[in-house]
C-alpha cells in the first residue's frame, strides 16, 4: 500500500464479506444506503430501471409487479421468469441485505458466480456508471467484461430493457416466445 492512499471500500449491505472472508481491513466505508437515487425504481415503456442499493429482495418486488398487469404477453413473461429465477438466489436474509449492485459488482470484480449477473445479461440489460462526471451506459456483458471499477467509478443503475422493444416486436405481432432459467451456482 502506498504511502499516504487510503483504502476505500463502497457498500450497501457488505454481505460480500461473508461470502469471501475478506482478511483485509479498509482505511474508509462508503456507505450508499444514504443516497436516495440509488434507491429509485422507475417503469416506463422503454423498461424498468433499478437502483444499485436497491436490495435484491425489492428488486425482486420490482420486477414482479410488471408482470401484475394480467396479460400473458411474452414481456410479462420474461418478467415473470426474471422474478422466479432471482428468488431462487441466496437465503431470505441475504435478499433482503444484500443489494443487486453489489451481487453485479462482485460478479466483475471477483468472477462471483452470479445468477442475477447471468439472467440480466440473457434479457439485454443495461448498466449505467458514472465515472468522475461523466456517465456512460454499458450493456451487461461488456460491464462483466471490462477492468474493475477503480475509484472514481461508481456503478449507478440496472436497466431491464422492455422485451418487445428490445426485440423489434409491435403490439399486433403474434409471436411464441420460450425463454427459461436455470440455477448455475451453488448455494455455499
Amino acid at each position: 500500500m502506498e504511502m499516504g492512499v487510503d483504502r476505500v471500500k463502497v457498500v450497501v449491505g457488505n454481505t460480500g464479506l461473508g461470502y469471501y472472508k475478506e482478511v483485509g481491513s479498509y482505511d474508509k466505508y462508503i456507505d450508499l444506503r444514504y443516497s436516495p437515487e440509488l434507491f429509485m425504481i422507475r417503469r416506463d415503456d422503454s423498461g424498468i430501471n433499478i437502483g444499485v442499493a436497491v436490495t435484491i429482495s425489492k428488486a425482486i418486488e420490482a420486477v414482479k409487479e410488471c408482470n401484475q398487469h394480467g396479460f400473458h404477453t411474452e414481456e410479462n413473461m420474461v418478467y415473470k421468469k426474471i422474478a422466479d429465477h432471482m428468488e431462487k438466489v441466496a437465503s431470505g436474509f441475504i435478499q433482503n441485505s444484500a443489494s443487486l449492485g453489489g451481487n453485479l459488482v462482485m460478479a466483475q470484480r471477483n468472477h462471483f458466480p452470479s445468477d442475477i449477473a447471468t439472467v440480466l445479461l440473457a434479457v439485454g440489460s443495461l448498466v449505467n456508471i458514472m465515472n468522475g462526471l461523466k456517465s456512460e451506459e454499458l450493456t451487461m456483458e461488456e460491464f462483466l467484461r471490462r477492468p474493475e471499477l477503480d475509484s472514481k467509478s461508481i456503478l449507478l443503475s440496472v436497466k431491464i430493457p422492455d422485451w418487445n422493444r428490445l426485440m423489434g416486436i409491435s403490439s399486433g405481432t403474434r409471436m411464441n416466445l420460450l425463454f427459461e432459467t436455470y440455477r448455475a451456482a451453488h448455494n455455499p
